[in-house]
C-alpha cells in the first residue's frame, strides 16, 4: 500500500486557503498566515515538476474562502479576515481568476457573508453552504452556532438565490456532489449541551430538483471540522481534520453510494484546515494546521491512489 510522501512545499506558510484544480495544476488562494493575518497571495503548483509559482495576487484578503471552476475561471469565494480590533469580518465577496491572462475581475456579492462554507459546483452552478455565523465576530469559532444559510449561483445568473437552509447549522463542513445533488459533509458548531464545540459526522444532501435536504443514510466514519474532502468516482476520501480536542492524521475512503469505509494511510502528521484535491491520480493535503492545531505549515503531502 501506497503511502502519503512529501512533495515541494508551499512559499508561504497558510491554513484555510482555497483550492482548485484547473489544466492539470494545483491553484491556492489566500488563507491564514503567520498569527493568522490574512494573506492575499496566490500559488500554483505544477505536478509535472514538482514546483510552486507565484500568480496574481487575489483583490481582498482573506482565509476561509472556496472555490469553483466554471467555464475556465476560478470563482473564489466568501471567507473573512481577522481586523485590528482583534474582530473577525466575514466576507460576501466574489472573485473570479482567469489562468489563462493571470488577471481578476469582480463577482456579485452573496446574499450572505459566508466565511469556512462547503462549496460545490453541479451543472455549471455554485452552491454554498453554511460556514460562520455572521454574527460571530467577536467570541470566535467557541462561541459560534454555525450558519444554516444557503445559497445558488446559477449558471449566467448575474445575482446569487438563496436555497432551502441546510437542517443542521455548522461550519468548517466540506462540500462534494455526486450523482446531480450536492453534500455537506461534517462541520461543527457551538453547543451549550455539550459545552462548547461539537464536531459531526453528519452528512446532509441537497437535492436541487427538489430543493430538499435528505440523509444519504450513512454517517462520515468520525466526526470532523476543517478536514479534506475529495471525490474521485464513487469514493469519497476524507483526511484529517479537528475530531474533539486535537487535530488527527486519519485518513479513510467510503463509497458514496454504500457508505463502506476503509482507511488508508495515514497523514505524515495530524492536519487541519488544510486544502485538499485530487490531480492525476493522487490525493493532496496542502497546508494548514499541524500539531495542536494552531501551528500553520506550508508541508505539502500526497497520496497515489491507485493500490492505496
Amino acid at each position: 500500500m501506497h503511502a502519503w510522501t512529501d512533495v515541494a512545499p508551499l512559499t508561504h506558510i497558510r491554513s484555510h486557503p482555497a483550492t482548485a484544480v484547473w489544466n492539470g495544476k494545483i491553484y491556492v488562494f489566500g488563507g491564514g498566515g503567520p498569527r493568522f493575518a490574512s494573506l492575499n497571495t496566490v500559488e500554483v503548483y505544477d505536478p509535472r515538476v514538482d514546483r510552486w509559482d507565484a500568480a496574481a495576487p487575489m483583490p481582498t484578503l482573506r482565509s476561509g474562502a472556496v472555490t469553483a471552476v466554471i467555464g475556465g475561471r476560478i470563482f473564489v469565494v466568501g471567507g473573512g479576515f481577522r481586523k485590528d480590533d482583534g474582530k473577525f469580518r466575514f466576507l460576501p465577496t466574489t472573485e473570479i481568476y482567469d489562468p489563462a491572462s493571470d488577471t481578476w475581475a469582480a463577482g456579485p456579492d452573496m446574499l450572505q457573508p459566508h466565511d469556512y462554507p462547503a462549496c460545490a459546483e453541479l451543472d455549471g452552478a455554485i452552491y454554498i453552504l453554511g460556514g460562520h455565523h455572521p454574527d460571530a465576530t467577536e467570541g470566535g469559532p467557541s462561541e459560534d452556532p454555525g450558519f444554516n444559510f444557503c445559497e445558488r449561483l446559477a449558471p449566467g445568473a448575474g445575482r446569487w438565490e438563496r436555497l432551502a437552509d441546510m437542517p443542521t447549522p455548522r461550519f468548517a463542513p466540506m462540500g462534494v456532489t455526486w450523482r446531480g445533488r450536492v453534500w455537506a459533509v461534517g462541520g461543527c458548531a457551538y453547543s451549550p449541551e455539550a459545552g462548547g464545540v461539537r464536531d459531526f459526522d453528519r452528512i446532509e444532501v441537497y437535492d436541487p430538483a427538489g430543493g430538499a435536504w435528505t440523509t444519504p443514510g450513512f454517517s462520515m466514519p468520525w466526526p470532523a471540522a476543517a478536514h479534506g474532502v475529495a471525490r474521485d468516482g464513487d469514493t469519497v476520501y476524507v483526511i484529517g481534520g479537528y475530531s474533539g480536542p486535537g487535530i488527527h492524521a486519519r485518513a479513510v475512503r467510503f463509497n458514496a453510494d454504500s457508505g463502506k469505509a476503509r482507511d488508508l494511510p495515514s497523514l505524515g502528521e495530524p492536519r487541519a484546515a488544510m486544502g485538499t484535491c485530487i490531480v492525476d491520480g493522487r490525493l493532496y493535503a496542502i497546508g494548514g494546521w499541524r500539531g495542536d492545531g494552531r501551528q500553520v505549515t506550508n508541508r505539502v503531502e500526497a497520496l497515489t491512489l491507485s493500490g492505496a
